[in-house]
């Protein structure tokens, strides 16, 4: 079935554009969303609670303390093992003498000013700054506690910002497929609008809908996507040169598994965005009365 070629380039252009921008917009928000977690993931594997220890702790009174810590619900767990690490103060001297490159006792006049350290891992429902704090405060009551620092509660105010980023690329995302599907609604209107007497015929000759539908589904099939191929190469872009500019992101940006999932957002979304909208738009015009078509 050919139907008279009413349908302007200019306007599959750009159908396909607007389907490019909706693909790189879907790409950035995803990659971010990505970015996100995993950053957000290693933050959060690092966040440890460290409990310096008074030098007056004697070797049974510090092993009395770390199977009270091994007993608390908020230590977190590893590979079926606690993750409570136990650091003495020669220990951290050294890793400070090979970090700084200076000698403490030569700067602060004191033979070993470090304290015994616990560090406890916490469990992932407990990391919140509520949580931290009411840890920190029970911890802190202990005698054998000289002091206990944790992480600074900025991640989580950081974390929070970024979330709300992420609502606000989903409000912009529905806005630009609402904005994509009226344009595709109005492109199907025209183009059914001047063909109504040869679709109007085949429809009294017995075709039916699915017969007069096919071609405008092939052609959403193929403006979703190059559009979608289209937005996925040009948000690669932008990620490519983003991690040549800053090296330490470029692993988020160009995993395997990211890429691969990336194309299906890009080129699997906007295929099937672009063929429902296109089938429920056509199924619309279609129920047209025949007085109407005219």
């Amino acid at each position: 079935m050919k139907y008279s070629k009413s349908r302007p380039q200019s306007t599959q252009l750009t159908l396909v554009i607007s389907m490019a921008s909706l693909a790189f917009i879907l790409a950035l928000f995803f990659q971010l969303f990505v970015s996100v977690k995993s950053w957000g993931d290693e933050i959060k594997s690092q966040m440890k609670v460290y409990v310096y220890l008074s030098d007056s702790l004697s070797t049974s009174d510090l092993a009395a303390t770390i199977t009270y810590f091994k007993t608390r619900p908020y230590l977190g767990q590893k590979e079926l093992k606690l993750e409570l690490e136990f650091k003495s103060k020669a220990q951290i001297a050294s890793e400070f003498l090979k970090s700084s490159q200076e000698d403490y006792q030569s700067l602060l006049g004191e033979e070993n000013p470090f304290k015994n350290c616990l560090i406890l891992g916490i469990k992932e429902e407990f990391k919140n700054e509520a949580a931290f704090k009411k840890i920190v405060t029970e911890i802190q009551t202990r005698p054998e506690v000289y002091e206990v620092t944790y992480p600074n509660t900025f991640i989580g105010s950081l974390l929070g910002k970024i979330k709300a980023v992420g609502y606000v690329g989903l409000i912009l995302i529905v806005i630009l497929v609402l904005f994509v599907y009226v344009q595709l609604a109005n492109n199907i209107r025209l183009h059914i609008h001047g063909n109504r007497v040869l679709i109007k015929t085949m429809q009294l000759l017995g075709s039916t809908n699915g017969f007069i539908q096919k071609p405008y589904l092939l052609n959403a099939l193929l403006v979703g996507f190059l559009g979608g191929l289209i937005g996925f190469v040009l948000a690669d872009g932008a990620f490519y040169y983003f991690s040549t500019s800053i090296p330490e992101i470029s692993s988020l940006f160009f995993e395997i598994n990211n890429q691969v999932q990336l194309v299906l957002v890009c080129v699997g979304f906007c295929t099937l965005f672009s063929l429902m909208a296109s089938f429920f738009s056509i199924s619309k015009y279609l129920k047209i009365q025949h007085t109407n078509l005219f």
